[in-house]
C-alpha cells in the first residue's frame, strides 16, 4: 500500500473530485475514515451558518396562535379606522380640489344619463323582438333555462340516497 498523501493533497484532490489521493483513500480505511470525518466538520459547519429551525416550531406557533386569537372587536375597529381614513383622504381630495368636484358630479349624470338610455333602447328592443317572435323567444328562453338546469344537475351529480348515508 502506498503512503499516505498529505492532508492538504488530499483535501485538494477531494475538492477537484480527482487524483491519486483519492484513489489512496478508497483503499486506506484511516485516509476514508479521515475524509468521513472531513465531510461530516463540513456539513456542520454549513449547519451553523444556515440552523436549521427545530421540527416542532410550526406546531409550537400554531398552538400560541390558537390559545390568544386577535379579538373580533379589535379587527372591526381596525378595518372602521382604515375606512374612515380612506375616505377622509378621498373626501378632502375632492373638497380641495375644485375641478375634480366638477368632473365626479359630471361624471355621474353623464353616466345615469347613458344608463338611462341604454335601459330604454333594451326595453325598446325587448318589446319589439317580443311583438313579433312571442312564442319563438319562450320557447328559445325556455330551452336554454331547461338545458342550464339539467346540465347543473348532472355536473352537482345525484343526491346520496338514504341507505348511502
Amino acid at each position: 500500500m502506498s503512503p499516505c498523501p498529505d492532508l492538504e493533497v488530499l483535501f485538494a484532490e477531494l475538492e477537484a473530485g480527482e487524483g491519486p489521493g483519492l484513489d489512496h483513500a478508497a483503499e486506506c480505511d484511516a485516509c476514508a475514515a479521515l475524509m468521513e470525518d472531513h465531510r461530516l466538520l463540513e456539513q456542520d459547519l454549513f449547519r451553523l451558518a444556515d440552523p436549521l429551525p427545530p421540527p416542532s416550531l410550526v406546531a409550537n406557533v400554531m398552538a400560541r396562535v390558537a390559545e390568544s386569537p386577535v379579538p373580533q372587536r379589535r379587527e372591526v375597529w381596525t378595518g372602521l379606522a382604515i375606512l374612515l381614513t380612506s375616505l377622509g383622504v378621498g373626501l378632502g381630495f375632492l373638497f380641495t380640489n375644485d375641478q375634480a368636484l366638477g368632473r365626479l358630479g359630471t361624471a355621474f349624470a353623464s353616466t345615469v344619463g347613458d344608463s338611462r338610455m341604454f335601459v330604454e333602447g333594451l326595453f325598446s328592443g325587448a318589446h319589439a323582438l317580443w311583438s313579433t317572435a312571442g312564442v319563438a323567444v319562450a320557447c328559445v328562453i325556455a330551452f336554454v333555462v331547461m338545458s342550464s338546469l339539467l346540465g347543473l344537475k348532472r355536473l352537482v351529480g345525484s343526491p346520496p340516497s338514504l341507505s348511502e348515508a
